[in-house]
């Protein structure tokens, strides 16, 4: 067989043979750019399970603690990051509210409602402000959630001390983006039956988040360990929002002395 001809990296311009570019990594081969490509391209890259993003979906799912062991060890090409990870689940998610035609104001009203947590308003003036303040949530929703992981975080340091407080930040991290499949799964049964199973999503949010914590800081007794996690998790909610009601006291407070 005759040796295959020398070709130019479109990226770096080195000289290779083969598939790749052993400079770079880019294609050597290029290939026209159509309809049937790009979705190929897509469906290869993101939801293929030989990929950085299936496998870090299943490595979740099935064994969380190993996966995250492997990040921290420093191996960063199996398995997309925490904070990539994070950003990639979010960003699904709200493109599935856009796409079935529900905005996140939406979707967080009814998700209180279903759980029998709207307020009763005393005031004008705190309806006002309460409303602001589910405004500027809904509107930066990803960056809301993301303040979490830092106070869960930092239960996780109370109850397992071992670790640093980034190596929790880095297991919360990948842990809560990947609850972001329960939120998916109710958002599509939420637009089928017009029913938002709040406590549906909570509990299994729980449940796995427990298990995950239960794989990731191994006790002597597992069922110790489940309940430890869930503690840990549960504490970290907690500060969390203490936090957010002392914001949004000072905010009242504010209100009211100016006005």
């Amino acid at each position: 067989m005759a040796d295959q001809p020398p070709n130019h990296c479109i990226n770096c311009r080195a000289t290779g043979i083969g598939n790749y570019c052993s400079n770079c990594g880019q294609k050597l081969h290029t290939q026209k750019i159509t309809w049937k490509y790009a979705f190929s391209d897509f469906i290869d890259r993101w939801l293929g399970m030989d990929t950085k993003y299936g496998r870090t979906v299943v490595g979740l799912f099935k064994n969380p603690d190993n996966l995250i062991t492997t990040y921290l060890h420093g191996n960063n090409v199996k398995y997309i990051g925490p904070l990539g990870y994070y950003v990639v689940m979010t960003a699904l998610m709200l493109l599935l509210l856009e796409f079935l035609g529900i905005s996140m104001a939406e979707f967080m009203e009814a998700s209180n409602e279903s759980m029998g947590m709207t307020p009763e308003q005393t005031s004008e003036e705190q309806k006002a402000f309460q409303s602001g303040v589910m405004g500027w949530i809904s509107d930066h929703f990803r960056l809301f959630s993301g303040l979490m992981i830092p106070f869960t975080a930092l239960a996780g340091k109370m109850y397992y001390r071992k670790s640093s407080y980034l190596h929790h930040i880095i297991r919360f991290t990948y842990i809560q983006a990947h609850t972001i499949w329960v939120t998916i799964t109710i958002i599509i049964v939420y637009s089928i039956t017009g029913e938002l199973y709040s406590l549906i999503m909570l509990s299994t949010s729980s449940v796995y988040i427990s298990w995950a914590l239960m794989k990731c800081y191994p006790q002597k007794y597992k069922a110790w360990g489940f309940v430890k996690g869930l503690i840990a998790w549960v504490t970290g909610y907690v500060i969390f929002f203490l936090f957010v009601a002392i914001i949004m006291l000072i905010g009242l407070f504010i209100m009211a002395y100016i006005g």
